[in-house]
């Protein structure tokens, strides 16, 4: 068997990543792009590896059970939310079983009772934040949108979105309706030239407040004060408009400079009663009411009082450190990117919380400054990619009694959560929280403790 073979096949189950899983007879695993368990139909192998391989759905004999009709008239075409053909109610169910094996297989961890994951009442519009690019169809016509499901070449021209808000998509229909009328130029990766990159908007969903940041290659257009007057006069809600200037090749959406076009530098937006300033840059959870239920697990896991220090690792704009800081005698927080420490430093003071401290620097070279403090509990919420050996080992010497390890990564928090397992640790709770419906993504704490 080799790339390009078809092969007809039922699918069993779904692997991290969203892909459904067949066997062949030989017992190989086939990692299978576009399917759920029960559907039966013609799989084309696009890759072959020594033990498994990868394909993709091309012909459906027969639709499983599980199979429902998706809401979205782009779904298939759009790399978004890639599991609306599943009832939201099995998506949880597929989430929370992956966790459990991520445990089990990878980081050899068995006999682990994982929580019922925590969903969504209403599991559309919950996305605060969305970022459109700007392209060109094969008519030359500019549109805005997302990226083909994995094709990075391409784009679809999208009218409709269920994940953001509904003020989102009219901000979109009116940065795309201007630049028609002005006829911009998208910019090309390939070329360098053209104007318009990207439209990010982002939403306080508790507040109101909207900010929209254009990302253009170029440092003015001649009609960045009309757009302004058109944006406002289409949207007038608009708190904050942002121009963001990326003169680099390649996808992303981050600058070099950054100019406030029209309001406030940043939107407000309230967790659980605390309140936080987000600027262009800032990371925060994209999920804001699901954010309010992780932070409460987190809060009530954590075992901690007016005496107890935290520290609180990859600690972004200080949402976690401020939930422990309004219960312990102290929290650190440490982080990597210098505007978000600021943003950190600011939502502290602007929560009245003064028990809290920042740190800015990689948390492998900073942690061993904060060791000799020997914190009660230390919250981890790392990137995708987990930790490195060498931050376990800092981690395990700073001995907490509790260590809280947030994740969106199934396969890394295994893996990792194995390693702090070695240094007599065990785990008292696994709780999955669904911070991306209709997603393969994961959101997980586990809560474990010194032995």
């Amino acid at each position: 068997m080799k790339a390009g073979n078809r092969i007809e096949l039922t699918l069993e189950n779904l692997a991290l990543g969203g892909e459904a899983i067949a066997r062949i007879d030989s017992g190989m695993v086939v990692f299978v792009q576009g399917g759920i368990p029960g559907d039966r139909g013609i799989i084309e192998i696009t890759k072959r590896k020594k033990n498994f391989a990868f394909g993709k759905l091309v012909e459906l004999i027969d639709s499983s059970p599980l199979r429902i009709t998706p809401r979205c008239e782009y779904f298939g075409r759009c790399g978004g939310c890639k599991w609306q053909y599943l009832k939201y109610e099995d998506q949880l169910q597929f989430k929370q079983q992956q966790v459990a094996e991520a445990l089990a297989h990878i980081g050899k961890i068995q006999d682990v009772r994982v929580n019922d994951i925590l969903g969504m009442e209403s599991p559309w519009y919950y996305r605060n934040k969305m970022e459109f690019t700007f392209g060109e169809d094969e008519n030359g016509q500019l549109i805005l949108g997302q990226h083909y499901s994995g094709r990075w070449d391409q784009l679809l021209d999208l009218s409709t979105c269920y994940l953001q808000s509904e003020a989102s998509v009219e901000l979109f229909d009116l940065c795309r309706d201007f630049a028609r009328k002005q006829n911009f130029k998208a910019f090309s990766n390939t070329s360098g030239e053209g104007l318009l990159r990207h439209v990010i908007v982002r939403e306080g969903k508790h507040t109101g407040n909207v900010m929209l940041n254009i990302v253009t290659s170029a440092e003015y257009f001649p009609q960045m004060d009309r757009f302004v007057r058109y944006l406002i006069a289409g949207f007038p809600r608009m708190t904050s408009i942002v121009h963001t200037i990326n003169r680099q090749i390649g996808q992303s959406s981050q600058g070099q400079e950054e100019y406030l076009l029209y309001g406030e530098p940043t939107i407000r937006e309230t967790i659980n009663d605390f309140s936080f300033e987000i600027s262009a840059k800032s990371f925060f959870q994209t999920n804001t009411r699901q954010s309010e239920i992780l932070y409460q697990t987190i809060q009530r896991m954590a075992d901690i009082d007016e005496r107890g220090i935290a520290v609180d690792l990859y600690c972004g704009t200080g949402s976690i450190a401020l939930h422990l800081a309004s219960r312990a005698k102290m929290v650190y927080g440490i982080e990597l990117i210098e505007e978000a420490v600021r943003n950190a430093e600011q939502n502290a003071e602007r929560n009245h919380l003064s028990n809290v401290q920042f740190y800015c620097g990689e948390v492998r070279k900073v942690l061993p400054e904060v060791v000799p403090l020997e914190p009660d509990v230390m919250v981890i919420d790392p990137p995708r990619a987990g930790l490195s050996k060498k931050v376990v080992k800092y981690m395990l010497e700073a001995s907490p009694r509790q260590i809280i390890y947030v994740s969106c990564n199934p396969a890394t928090l295994a893996r990792d959560v194995a390693m702090i397992m070695d240094g007599n640790y065990t785990i008292k709770e696994v709780q999955p929280v669904d911070m991306f419906p209709h997603t393969y993504h994961i959101e997980t704490v586990v809560n474990l403790i010194r032995v």
